[in-house]
């Protein structure tokens, strides 16, 4: 079953921030290394340090959470011309909260979620606080999907 969830609004913001979107997409092109993902290929995992960012070129991706059945559930799809990755956790690479895996198959132009936190340290202002309330926003998400998707007492939130 498809729930909507607030990380479709956290994606949104991003793509409304016109700047910051066209900054973060112009990294991505300029100085990412384009990636090949066949079907079922899995760009960031559930748990595992996030490392990586992208811009879509082609194909496209889910975000999945583990559900309370023990299955997964897909909370949004990016497709091509969106960005993909676990923001900002790939930054510090901190544990991802979802697993994005490759919906069919795609060509992502992948930036080191490092590299890509040296450009924000080196970024204007109003980028920076891009950043800040992505980090802020992206904590609540994380907080909402696994309270909603997992039973309660099976991992910490």
């Amino acid at each position: 079953m498809k729930q909507k969830t607030h990380y479709s609004e956290a994606l949104a913001y991003l793509r409304d921030r016109s700047n910051l979107f066209a900054c973060l997409s112009k990294n991505c092109l300029h100085h990412g290394r384009a990636i090949h993902f066949s079907h079922g290929d899995i760009f960031e995992a559930e748990g595992v340090a996030a490392s990586r960012f992208g811009y879509i070129e082609s194909g496209s991706f889910h975000y999945l959470v583990r559900n309370y059945e023990g299955g997964e559930s897909t909370v949004e799809t990016v497709t091509a011309g969106d960005l993909v990755g676990c923001f900002p956790y790939c930054l510090d690479g901190d544990a991802a909260p979802v697993t994005i895996r490759a919906d069919k198959s795609c060509t992502v132009y992948v930036v080191d979620g490092a590299d890509l936190n040296e450009h924000y340290r080196q970024s204007q202002a109003a980028e920076r606080m891009g950043r800040d309330y992505m980090a802020y926003r992206l904590e609540q998400v994380k907080s909402q999907i696994y309270s909603h998707y997992c039973e309660k007492g099976v991992r910490d939130v």
